[in-house]
């Protein structure tokens, strides 16, 4: 009689675990050595995709280095041109007699 039939109830597999991040982040460091560690596959992907992705941000490379060198040593002798002709010559006094003038 299909009408009395019940069904047996769903079972619900819940397994409850405990998240340490203190451990998490110790299996990270074993995993990134190349140590035995407990993570995954999918865990140690993510990890090499972190670290990987994260690697230009902490570091510069030798070109950006030499952008910025360069970069400061322009700006720098250029002060030294401007502040050269203020002072070392009679164009900032010329300038100060045309605006005492007006």
């Amino acid at each position: 009689m299909a009408f009395f039939y019940r069904h047996n109830p769903k079972k619900f597999n819940y397994k409850p675990r405990y998240f340490d991040p203190e451990q998490q982040e110790w299996e990270e460091k074993k995993a990134a050595a190349g140590l035995d560690s407990k993570l995954t596959h999918e865990e140690q992907l993510r990890l090499k995709m972190r670290q990987s992705w994260s690697a230009p941000k902490n570091e510069e490379s030798t070109a950006e280095k030499n952008a910025k060198l360069i970069r400061r040593v322009v700006l720098g002798v250029f002060i030294v041109v401007v502040v050269y002709f203020i002072f070392g010559t009679d164009y900032f006094e010329r300038i100060v007699e045309g605006l005492m003038r007006k």
